[in-house]
């Protein structure tokens, strides 16, 4: 046998082998560095590391792998073991780049032709800050809620009773001016529209509840949807959004299940229309001026890893420039300090988050942040630490976390297994916060002087 016909074997080449090799290895790289982009992707790999997600990133080596197992099976007298390595090689090559071509498809088709019926919402342009819409106290009244008998901590009063859950109106002149709201903001998040295991019922309790309220702002801390990319599940979203709370200027952020897939395009689309700007010019993160507090948003959908330079030393020249003089009150998604537990699939930890504290709170802590609000914990939970207040409230319908196997060091409160939103006042020289149930029954309150 001639040596060009040794290296052919037929048509199957060496040279073939190698480049459809190399090729696949290429469209595997390009597919997983677009995927690796996308809005909490990366955290994906961290929190949630299942087989697929392993097979997608290292699919490209097996290609390259077996054709470079066939080249010392060249010298072999018998060319059929190498034939079938070539083979073998080649085959994986057109499937690995299939599923790459695909995967890329998928992650830019799916979220940017997804269809969003329209919806009238008064969505909070970052860039245009909240104005408050008066001092009044809400108008609706619910009953009083529990008790709590946790030690007050260094910049955080938590009572021992509680008082009925929102004022009437018909009080309002019977508080002192000290007691008159200079701006009041209502939170709650994961909602997970679209999971057959939320609880539609208490969300849309929640939401009647906050537009009775009458709050300046409402922020949704993420996990609107179940999964990102479904623009079915985006729609229901809007529709009960709509329906329920259309005059509450509202600002929802991305979450991690927002973000699944390609999602952030659908966020965009429903959350930051074109015309909306922000100071960090990302639709992500961003500061607001609330007229009587200072609210900044950070990008924090599982974890720090969109947390890189550019966002941190936005985030630590915003809260250096702040004006001391009024509340600072951060918002993210996923939390700092908290109870939580291990995944038992996982074995991930649902608490005290390893990332996220040393990457941050060192920077809450040196420009005196007031109050930190996050999501993602499907719990409610108060929290103080080194002058800061946390403030966990996962709680608009998403499925209930488990009882805590670990109990944060720094948690004075916690409320598992129920459903609600958090109030906060910001009255002169102090934050009112009110945990409050679906149905709007105060559950726990506290005072933060700043």
């Amino acid at each position: 046998m001639t040596q060009h016909n040794q290296k052919t074997s037929g048509w199957l080449s060496r040279r073939t082998t190698l480049v459809s090799a190399l090729g696949a290895l290429a469209l595997s790289i390009l597919a997983n560095g677009y995927f690796y982009s996308l809005e909490g992707a990366r955290g994906l790999y961290v929190w949630h590391p299942i087989i697929a997600l392993k097979i997608v990133l290292f699919m490209g080596l097996v290609p390259i792998s077996i054709a470079i197992v066939a080249l010392p099976l060249e010298k072999l007298a018998q060319k059929l073991a190498m034939r079938v390595v070539r083979w073998l090689s080649f085959v994986s090559s057109i499937i690995v780049s299939i599923i790459s071509i695909a995967l890329v498809a998928f992650l830019i088709v799916v979220p940017r032709t997804g269809s969003l019926e329209p919806a009238r919402l008064k969505l909070v342009d970052p860039a245009k800050g909240i104005h408050a819409l008066g001092t009044q106290p809400a108008e609706a009244s619910f009953s009083a809620g529990t008790t709590n008998k946790g030690a007050a901590q260094p910049g955080i009063t938590l009572p021992q009773s509680q008082s009925a859950a929102l004022q009437p109106a018909t009080d309002a002149q019977a508080r002192s001016p000290l007691d008159q709201p200079l701006l009041r903001l209502s939170f709650s998040s994961d909602p997970h529209w679209g999971a057959d295991t939320s609880n539609a019922t208490a969300r849309t309790q929640i939401l009647e509840g906050i537009a009775a309220g009458k709050p300046d702002a409402f922020f949704m801390l993420g996990d609107t949807v179940e999964t990102g990319n479904s623009a079915t599940q985006w729609n229901l979203a809007l529709s009960d959004l709509e329906a329920l709370i259309p005059a509450v200027p509202l600002r929802p952020m991305l979450g991690n299940h927002d973000a699944l897939f390609g999602g952030q395009y659908i966020y965009r689309k429903a959350f930051y229309p074109k015309g909306f700007s922000s100071d960090s010019g990302s639709p992500y993160y961003w500061s607001i001026d609330a007229g009587s507090a200072t609210i900044v948003a950070v990008d924090l959908p599982w974890g720090t890893e969109m947390f890189g330079a550019r966002q941190r030393a936005w985030l630590e020249k915003t809260l250096a420039a702040a004006d001391p003089r009024k509340p600072l009150i951060v918002i993210s998604h996923s939390f700092f300090y908290a109870s939580g537990y291990d995944d038992p699939t996982f074995d991930t930890p649902w608490y005290d988050h390893y990332q996220n504290i040393p990457a941050l709170v060192p920077l809450f802590e040196k420009y005196g942040v007031d109050l930190v609000i996050s999501g993602h914990n499907h719990y409610q939970e108060l929290l103080a630490h080194n002058g800061v207040t946390y403030a966990i409230i996962g709680s608009m319908g998403g499925i209930p976390d488990p009882e805590p196997s670990y109990r944060s060091p720094w948690s004075r409160w916690i409320n598992v297994g129920g459903y609600g939103w958090l109030d906060v006042e910001v009255l002169p020289g102090r934050l009112a916060l009110t945990f409050r149930s679906e149905t709007g029954e105060a559950r726990q309150r506290a005072t933060i002087e700043y």
